[in-house]
């Protein structure tokens, strides 16, 4: 309960940021992958991908002429990820992510600037199901080792042109075992392409 309060005052941080007259506003859409790295006893990795597909929301604040930091909502959907050989299981969930970025910017031209991004990211999965032949299968019910909460690092490049568009590409990589099994390991990793429009 604890983790979900700390991720909601995160978020909070976030909208409270939007009334701020420093912050620029962007809002987006992503799309890329969410690797799944199990691990077992015997120390064999077996690693699984799925389609991603988010909308994102950020404020961003441009503490000096090349520095600035980011605070973001994205709500993402993963699908696609098939667990058994003969595809009887195709994973679906849905995160709530609340990615904080430190940013340093490499001016082009006067229209365009490059910059780099990292920072932490506060991930939430509020929905994970296993969809198959005969209906629908809640992970966290399935497997009560399971956990719900992750905290990635990561980061990436992107590029803003004539102060309104935004691309990113970027890469997380979850520090949180997510299985509490001490014989098995999950850990997750997100690869992302995004576009924004900032007002």
């Amino acid at each position: 309960m604890k983790k979900i309060i700390t991720l909601l005052a995160i978020a909070a941080f976030f909208f409270a940021g939007v009334n701020e007259a420093s912050a620029q506003i962007s809002v987006g859409a992503g799309s890329g992958s969410r690797a799944y790295l199990f691990t077992d006893a015997q120390g064999v990795t077996i690693v699984g991908a799925a389609p991603t597909l988010s909308v994102d929301f950020e404020a961003n604040f441009r503490l000096a002429r090349l520095f600035a930091v980011s605070v973001g909502a994205d709500i993402a959907g993963v699908a696609g990820y098939h667990f058994m050989k003969d595809n009887t299981k195709n994973l679906g969930e849905i995160y709530f992510d609340v990615p904080v970025r430190a940013k340093l910017y490499i001016p082009i031209s006067r229209q365009v600037e490059l910059y780099i991004f990292g920072g932490p990211v506060a991930s939430l999965d509020c929905l994970s199901i296993d969809a198959h032949v005969k209906g629908t299968t809640d992970n966290f019910e399935q497997y009560p080792t399971l956990t719900r909460f992750d905290v990635m690092l990561g980061g990436g490049l992107g590029i803003e042109i004539i102060k309104h568009i935004r691309a990113t590409v970027g890469y997380d990589y979850g520090l949180i075992d997510r299985d509490t099994n001490p014989n098995r390991r999950i850990h997750t990793g997100v690869l992302k392409v995004a576009a924004y429009y900032m007002f």
